[in-house]
């Protein structure tokens, strides 16, 4: 057995280079190259030219003119460069190359660079990033086995879509990728590259590229697969500015949903879930999930068994009472919101459009501060041009703390289990906490007031069946005693 586990070690071949014409009909044609190795193969351009009639397609030479000896000894030196760099990878690794490893060998060989190796037997980043992934995968599997919130798909895509970036990053630049190299400086080389091709446009997808960058780091780390900790320092985290999130008062609110919409249907309906959102509070995902088993109309509640939440790892019910406006849009649709559902996309396009059709919204214009390269400058932003469907469970939050609600009280519609982010959806102003306290007075006044009704409602009850008894008695003496001092007390 040892015998044959032996002979199934790598053994450490290479593979072979050939050459030919690029425009072979042309006056002149550039010479290509091609590095073929078990399936594989890497193309590369030897930056030399000849003349047709002076190629050997057989021997892959240049059989005459006054360069013919410079060229074929150039073409040799490819020849070789490329079969030592190959050679010098298996010396560390013994093992077959990837198709991007093998890539990176070629270019290097061609371009004179020394291949930068590590020990034998190390993992390479590849390794690293297929241990984190198959983690991944075993714990979505226990989640759901066990009744747990798996992790979402977006998630875990992310880093698919991340590393493939870093491989196409590595292979246009030649570099070879090591798990004990990656430093800060090639992590700012993969972001300028990043933002250069366009694989990324906001700083808030950076942001998550170079997170879960780290995330395979650190990971390699915590493991002892290096030594490596150049995940910790600042040139990983990326500095995203504030981000603008609209909030509509209950007044914009009432604008809104008063609004004729009946020559578009289309847009009517997603006008609807918008207001539905605005005073329930849920996600996208879960308001277009609503059907009659949700509600309970005897109680005037809705329960829901939430969807989707980000760092939830348990599913959550959240029960509240019908708030605003959602028990009418409910009732417009028969309870049924799932029937009139569209894409989270679609949505938000409609969303845009159909705030641009209320002149109130079309007009209505904001003007913030954001930090740029050149210092903070004022912006003017179009209230229409920024909504999104997720402003609704903003403006739940904001205006349920303006109006004095307790945090509890929001939170039983939120379903939030994150106390951090759950206060990320409030967006009161200076002015907004000054309503607060007077809404907080107020409705303190309310409560008491309600409070002592219910007490003089109790002393009534109390009495009248003091009095009853009295008369069942016939102790008519201390029974008017009662009834005048109730008239003195009135």
């Amino acid at each position: 057995m040892q015998i044959f586990l032996f002979m199934a070690q790598y053994n450490n071949e290479t593979g072979s280079v050939n050459f030919r014409l690029k425009e072979p009909k042309a006056e002149i044609s550039r010479i290509m190259g091609r590095y073929s190795f078990k399936g594989l193969q890497a193309d590369f351009s030897t930056g030399l030219k000849v003349v047709p009639s002076s190629w050997d397609s057989e021997t892959k030479t240049v059989t005459s003119g006054t360069d013919k000896r410079e060229i074929n000894q150039k073409l040799s030196k490819f020849k070789t460069s490329i079969v030592d760099g190959h050679k010098n990878f298996n010396e560390h690794y013994n093992r077959v190359p990837t198709k991007e490893e093998l890539k990176t060998i070629v270019d290097n060989a061609v371009e004179g660079k020394e291949l930068n190796t590590v020990q034998k037997n190390k993992k390479s980043f590849d390794d690293v990033f297929q241990d984190f992934t198959k983690l991944i995968e075993l714990k979505n599997t226990r989640a759901v086995a066990s009744g747990q919130k798996p992790m979402h798909k977006t998630y875990i895509s992310s880093f698919n879509v991340m590393y493939k970036d870093l491989k196409d990053f590595a292979t246009n630049n030649s570099i070879f990728l090591d798990i004990d190299k990656f430093d800060e400086t090639q992590c700012l080389e993969f972001q300028n590259w990043l933002i250069a091709t366009e694989r990324v446009k906001e700083l808030s997808t950076l942001r998550t590229r170079i997170k879960r960058l780290s995330q395979v780091l650190k990971r390699a780390f915590e493991k002892a697969y290096t030594q490596n900790r150049s995940y910790l320092q600042d040139e990983f985290s990326v500095k995203v500015p504030p981000s603008f999130h609209t909030v509509l008062t209950e007044p914009e609110i009432k604008i809104l949903y008063e609004h004729d919409f009946s020559n578009s249907p289309r847009l009517e309906r997603v006008r609807d879930l918008f207001v539905l959102g605005c005073h329930c509070s849920l996600r996208f995902g879960d308001i277009t999930r609503i059907e009659s088993g949700h509600i309970d109309i005897a109680s005037g509640t809705l329960s829901i068994l939430l969807n989707k939440g980000s760092r939830i790892d348990k599913y959550k019910t959240v029960n509240f009472p019908i708030f605003g406006y959602a028990g009418e849009i409910l009732s417009k649709y028969d309870n049924n919101i799932k029937s009139i559902a569209i894409s989270n996309q679609n949505t938000n396009e409609y969303l845009k459009e159909l705030f641009r059709e209320i002149p109130y919204f079309n007009e209505k214009v904001i003007t913030r501060e954001r930090p740029t390269n050149e210092g903070v400058v004022f912006e003017t932003i179009n209230f229409a041009d920024r909504v999104a469907f997720h402003d609704s469970r903003r403006s739940f939050c904001t205006n349920r703390y303006i109006e004095g609600w307790d945090l509890l009280e929001i939170w039983q519609y939120t379903g939030h289990t994150d106390e951090s982010v759950f206060k990320t959806y409030f967006k009161p102003t200076f002015e907004h906490e000054q309503v607060r306290q007077e809404s907080i007075k107020t409705r303190n006044e309310k409560l008491q007031k309600v409070d002592l009704q219910a007490k003089q409602i109790e002393d009534l009850k109390t009495q009248m069946e003091k009095m009853k008894e009295l008369i069942e008695s016939g102790n008519m003496e201390q029974l008017a005693e009662i009834i005048n001092i109730n008239k003195n007390a009135s």
